[in-house]
């Protein structure tokens, strides 16, 4: 039984907490407690648009709805395989500074912003995962993991 919920908008776009619905619902990401809140969140998310800073100015329709147990955090990191044309392939992209307004962070504080290129034929290597984890602030055990 968790004690919270999170329902979080699934699309192709960031900045969903941000973002509107246009069946009028604020924000693509809320915690309740209550299963009532989370089938009424869910219906006003689920067919409707959510439109962001990353989606056309309609925005992108929400056919899924994630909802999991919200845990309690310690720190946000933002963590992603993105693809990069500049390194023409995927790309290992982290920050120390958590996922939300990650677009701010890159732009304000480029330096906080870690990138490793990955070799399609080999993968993450062990060392580009050390690197990033140490990039990241983690540390000990939580490094290794």
């Amino acid at each position: 039984e968790a004690r919270e919920l999170v329902l979080k908008a699934q699309i192709l776009a960031g900045g969903r907490g941000k973002g509107s619905f246009s069946s009028g619902l604020k924000g693509g990401v809320h915690l309740t407690k209550d299963p009532q809140v989370v089938k009424d969140l869910s219906a006003k998310m689920l067919g409707f648009n959510l439109v962001t800073k990353q989606t056309p100015k309609e925005g992108v329709c929400v056919q899924k709805v994630m909802i999991a147990e919200a845990l309690d955090i310690s720190r946000e990191t933002y963590l992603a395989i993105l693809m990069d044309r500049t390194f023409n392939g995927p790309v290992l992209v982290g920050s120390p500074c958590g996922g939300m307004d990650i677009e701010e962070v890159a732009k304000n504080s480029p330096e906080l912003i870690f990138k490793e290129a990955i070799d399609i034929v080999e993968g993450i290597k062990d060392q580009q995962a050390l690197q990033m984890a140490k990039n990241l602030g983690f540390k000990g055990k939580l490094e290794k993991q």
